[in-house]
């Protein structure tokens, strides 16, 4: 086949992007399976406090614990899938995704059964609050201004009036964050996935978003490719948006094409002024790729439109590549009167 063996991740933390796609390159030299490669892949994110959105060091939800959702699916075993929500204590969700897979007749576990499930397998409960985290978390418990994920009874107004305050104080971040895609082919064509995050920053207490939804944050077929999704994960989730862009590829489409397809719908159905941003990944079978997100990035030195990028690597290496952009960013006025996602 073509560009084969292929690695593409949603990340693109400077701090842990090439440690990422490395992993997953190197265990696939090792001999090791797709799943495999995309699970030691997501591992590196999720143990790094770097990497503030995913595993340990990601921020808490509000009321300062983390509760971490992740998904595994792989093409050869059938298309197989697992998915964790809310567990707590465990720094690779990924792994225990994988269990959930591969040693239950589950798709998902949640909560306490996902740790249940964890400790019967020797993972080891661990205290994933780091101090950094904990002082973004009292930074914006101190300094609140409204952000919150909380909506006032439909018809009862808005509460714009009560979001005019000052920002929360928060930490500089490495760019780069959210969710963690992974997306695998090895050099028989054979495909893997996996995805991990924290959520949304400061969240409501067992908020679930799109990462452990099959079809939602990460699908695949071994017949066509595979897609994934980071950003606001209720959107994607209501547009069933990794299984649209891989439906959309078995109909002939590019990764590329599939990705701005799911973004253009998203985008059609707020009349282009979405209040909320996503990005799509995806590969083929054969070895192509691509990544658009719903809203780019416009820096001010160009002051053009760009996409949010994504990471790979090939046989030439790990790389940074742009990805495309359906709509600009948010504007400052609208962003203020959203939740800190």
């Amino acid at each position: 086949m073509g560009n084969l063996p292929l690695i593409v991740t949603s990340k693109t933390n400077p701090l842990v992007r090439s440690d990422i796609t490395r992993a997953a390159w190197q265990a696939l030299a090792e001999g090791g399976s797709p799943l495999d490669a995309a699970e030691k892949a997501t591992n590196v994110s999720e143990l790094d406090p770097r990497d503030t959105t995913v595993g340990y060091g990601g921020d808490p939800n509000e009321q300062g614990f983390l509760q971490l959702d992740a998904a595994v699916m792989s093409g050869p075993d059938g298309n197989d899938a697992g998915a964790v929500a809310a567990l707590q204590n465990i720094r690779t969700p990924s792994s225990v995704a994988r269990l959930v897979m591969e040693r239950t007749d589950h798709l998902m576990i949640v909560g306490a059964g996902a740790l249940q499930l964890a400790r019967l397998h020797g993972f080891a409960e661990q205290n994933l609050l780091s101090d950094e985290a904990r002082a973004h978390w009292l930074a914006w418990k101190e300094s609140w201004s409204g952000r919150s994920y909380y909506r006032p009874p439909r018809g009862a107004g808005s509460t714009a009036a009560d979001r005019s305050k000052p920002e929360p104080v928060s930490p500089a971040k490495p760019e780069g964050g959210g969710t963690i895609v992974v997306l695998v082919v090895d050099v028989n064509g054979d495909i893997a996935g996996a995805a991990s995050t924290v959520g949304h920053h400061f969240k409501i207490v067992g908020r679930v978003g799109d990462t452990p939804i099959i079809g939602a944050g990460l699908y695949l077929d071994n017949d066509v490719g595979a897609a994934g999704a980071t950003g606001h994960g209720e959107e994607t989730t209501k547009l069933c948006a990794s299984f649209l862009a891989v439906e959309k590829m078995r109909e002939g489409m590019t990764p590329q094409d599939a990705c701005r397809y799911v973004c253009r719908r998203a985008a059609d159905r707020y009349d282009d002024n979405p209040p909320f941003n996503f990005k799509m990944i995806a590969l083929s079978k054969s070895g192509d790729y691509g990544c658009c997100a719903l809203r780019g990035t416009r820096p001010a030195a160009s002051g053009k439109v760009t996409g949010l990028g994504f990471a790979l690597h090939d046989a030439g290496g790990h790389r940074l590549e742009d990805g495309a952009a359906v709509l600009p960013p948010l504007s400052d006025e609208q962003r203020i009167n959203l939740p800190l996602r």
